[in-house]
């Protein structure tokens, strides 16, 4: 091997030598070869400058001879190291005529080819020894270089039009003698067959829809017929759904059985509708049937290309399907993933001309269709939806919540259960199927009336009454919905009551930080006593009470000595929770508490609101007593995490930045509303003193009339929604304000917001479901105060939703 290693590479001086003394013969020479063999074909040094220059003069037009090539060679210093004058006078004598020109290209290029060949070889070789990248990038990286080999061989050059033309006029007569045969792959739906002729060969069909109208069901349908009827071959390439998910639709569709009843294993087994003999029956005719499934969870363009070849060849692959296009890694460094996804057709084309079959491709659409009018779906909506920022947090179906940016970072992109919106306007469960990085763009944060921000680009929808909207078309003052509540599904491991009392003691008023005397300072008596008990209880430790003006310090020294290598045991409990010893303005929350059930989350709030919290009577000129109830943090991390429990206990709050002159701010999440105030003080409270209040506040907001500019419908719904329903009711405004026993006020209704109530009235008037559905909604509208462009860009992922 290593003699073979050393051998001169692949070369024929003579044809080069042929090659440039037949252009030097014939002016024309230059338009037979150029396509065939490029500078870059020749091996020796001189004849590639002297190939060079000839390219040069020919597309200027000028004449290739001795004298022009050796001025030409003569300016650029290259005259000598060509052997000069009279080498070019002995490549005009080397042959006698330019005859076989072509034939010496030929062969120049060939052994060029075979250069390449060898050095791809080597590079292959390189990146084999190179252990340092995943094994799948390194296939990827030497199919590339294979492959670019090829791509250099292949040549495509212009064909006269009148020989195209007698192909077509076969075909042409082919189909006349055949009518009304197909001329592609029968999709076994008479209507679109009508409309589409078959699938045509090379052809790239797209079937876009939104999520979980039935993209895989109609593919999985086209291609049992494909395969069944026609027996055309068929692959089925799904990086969404496993082998056994897509076997068990085929079985159902094919035997007509219900998916839902093989699921659960509710299936008859009774005489007169016996489910097993019709599933046996469609199991032997699939296990007949050329289908050949693949379900790689992550599958490349190569990685595609290549299984698609090999089934061609092996099985004359007649039809591709791949489900779905956004799942596809393109594995090129584009930051845009707009264009990623333009590249990613791109090549799907190139593959379904390359293997002449049609390519089905599956893809979803952006929400934008459903903003456009009439909804009528584009090849534009094929982009994606919009970008966030990486920091932003997408809420797990348990409760907790995890960084965009940790999703798009997962080495292996499973599936994960989230919460996201449904058409009835209601939290539920769906699934995330991948999260990815599409590069840097212009970021703008947008901000609410509740101080709820979120970071994203300009062309991601939001919902408002109306629809989906861009960010870009939004304005200050627009609604936008944001969840009022967050369904529960208890699923973490709960802590101790004892725990949580102290974890949120100790993030409240706590002071624990390294190379400092951990202690808790409270002018409460009884917050002084519940620190207290836990530390005792939880880990032996014997405080110190130290008095100061009118608040006490209560020490908590380690029980044990503290050498290297050895923890306080608050400081390592901590760190088991995932919490960093921090400054005041640093503190946060453990991820996981947004995992607990309602009542840890509700002792919790009622420990930490006993320290920083502020529960306290407000008293207005010609106002009944209400309640200002608030919690304040110089961290605004906190602050959020508190707001987002609280919406998990279906409390709505609003978050304020509080100046503090030259200090650093404070942050405040206060509740507002007599029904959220209410349910805080009976569902979480304070104790201590800050508790003590509570019956009488209770007592007080239940005599305040229920404020209804808060938790209420857009006024634009009285023309977009309930217009067209008492217009499909027949009935008149006039009569709708009987009914609801209030006096007709004309146009002047338009002008205010509905209450949920008001809205359910209406919507059991005139019998609209879409009213009701808003009525009952788990949906906050909230008002948008400020929509700033962040300078600098951001790192933006993008995420996308599967559900089903």
């Amino acid at each position: 091997m290593p003699d073979e290693l050393a051998r001169t590479p692949p070369h024929n001086i003579e044809a080069e030598q042929s090659l440039l003394g037949s252009i030097f013969l014939d002016k024309d020479a230059m338009f037979k070869i150029s396509d065939v063999a490029g500078a870059e074909d020749f091996y020796k040094d001189a004849h590639r400058y002297i190939y060079e220059i000839m390219i040069e003069l020919h597309d200027r037009h000028e004449p290739i001879d001795i004298l022009t090539v050796g001025s030409r060679l003569e300016e650029k210093k290259q005259l000598e190291a060509v052997g000069g004058r009279s080498y070019l006078i002995t490549l005009t004598n080397i042959v006698p005529s330019s005859y076989n020109i072509v034939h010496y290209a030929q062969i120049v290029h060939k052994k060029a080819t075979l250069r390449r060949l060898i050095g791809a070889a080597g590079d292959i070789t390189r990146i084999g020894y190179d252990e340092s990248q995943e094994l799948e990038t390194v296939l990827d990286l030497a199919q590339q270089t294979l492959f670019s080999v090829s791509q250099k061989f292949l040549k495509q050059t212009f064909q006269p039009i009148r020989n195209i033309l007698t192909d077509a006029f076969d075909r042409i007569d082919e189909l006349h003698k055949e009518k009304g045969k197909l001329r592609g792959v029968p999709t076994g739906f008479k209507a679109l067959d009508n409309l589409l002729a078959g699938l045509q060969k090379s052809n790239l069909v797209v079937l876009a829809a939104r999520p979980s109208v039935g993209k895989t069901s109609l593919a999985l349908d086209m291609a049992r017929q494909v395969a069944i009827h026609a027996k055309v071959p068929v692959g089925i390439l799904s990086l969404e759904m496993s082998k056994e998910e897509l076997v068990d639709r085929l079985i159902c569709a094919e035997a007509n059985v219900s998916l839902w009843k093989m699921r659960t294993g509710n299936l008859s087994d009774r005489e007169d509708h016996d489910d097993f003999p019709r599933i046996g029956n469609a199991m032997g005719v699939l296990s007949e049937a050329p289908i050949y499934i693949d379900d790689a969870a992550t599958n490349t363009i190569s990685q595609i290309r290549t299984k698609a070849r090999r089934l061609k060849t092996e099985n004359n692959l007649g039809l591709l399907i791949i489900d779905y296009l956004q799942l596809i890694d393109s594995r090129t460094k584009i930051e845009n993933r707009v264009q990623e996804i333009s590249e990613i057709t791109r090549s799907l084309k190139m593959l379904a001309r390359e293997l002449n079959i049609p390519v089905l491709a599956l893809s979803q659409l952006s929400r934008s269709v459903e903003m456009s009018k009439p909804a009528i779906p584009k090849l534009a909506h094929l982009r994606e939806s919009g970008c966030l920022t990486g920091d932003t947090k997408i809420i797990l179906a348990d409760g907790t919540s995890v960084t965009i940016q940790k999703l798009a970072e997962r080495k292996k992109q499973t599936p994960v259960t989230i919460l996201a919106l449904n058409q009835k306007y209601k939290i539920q469960k769906t699934i995330l199927t991948k999260a990815f990085s599409s590069g840097k763009k212009k970021v703008y944060i947008l901000t609410t009336r509740s101080g709820r921000k979120i970071s994203a680009s300009a062309n991601h929808p939001f919902r408002t009454i109306d629809g989906w909207v861009h960010l870009d078309k939004l304005k200050k003052g627009n609604l936008i919905s944001l969840p009022r509540m967050l369904p529960f599904t208890h699923t973490r491991g709960g802590m101790s009551r004892d725990e949580l009392a102290l974890l949120a003691h100790l993030i409240g008023d706590g002071c624990i930080l390294p190379r400092q005397p951990f202690h808790y300072t409270s002018a409460d008596e009884t917050n002084i006593a519940v620190v207290k008990k836990c530390a005792e209880k939880l880990f032996k430790i014997k405080t110190r009470l130290v008095r100061q003006k009118n608040w006490w310090h209560l020490y908590l020294p380690s029980p044990h000595a503290l050498t290297h290598g050895v923890q306080h045991p608050i400081s390592n409990w901590l760190v088991s929770l995932g919490l960093d010893l921090a400054h005041a303005p640093d503190k946060r929350l453990p991820d996981f508490l947004a995992g607990q059930s309602p009542e840890d989350i509700a002792f919790f709030l009622k420990h930490l609101w006993s320290t920083d919290g502020n529960i306290s009577w407000k008293k207005l000129k010609n106002r009944l007593p209400s309640a200002a109830i608030y919690y304040s943090s110089t961290s605004e991390q906190l602050c959020r995490q508190v707001q987002h429990l609280l919406l998990k206990l279906n409390i709505w709050s609003t978050l304020r930045r509080v100046p503090q002159g030259k200090h650093r701010p404070s942050f405040q999440v206060h509740i507002q509303s007599k029904k959220f105030q209410i349910r805080f003080l009976q569902l979480i409270g304070a104790i201590g003193e800050r508790g003590r209040i509570i019956p009488d506040i209770l007592k007080a907001l239940t005599k305040i009339t229920t404020n209804t500019n808060t938790d209420v419908i857009p006024k634009s719904i009285w023309r977009t929604h309930v217009a067209k329903a008492l217009k499909k009711r027949g009935i008149s405004w006039r009569d709708l304000s009987e009914k609801l026993e209030m006096s007709y006020s004309g146009t002047s209704l338009f002008k205010n917001n509905i209450g949920r109530e008001r809205l359910a009235r209406i919507a059991r008037i005139v019998s609209d479901d879409e009213l009701m559905h808003l009525a009952q909604s788990d949906i906050y509208w909230d008002e948008i105060i400020s929509i700033a462009y962040e300078s600098g860009g951001s790192q933006l992922s993008r995420r996308r939703y599967s559900a089903g």
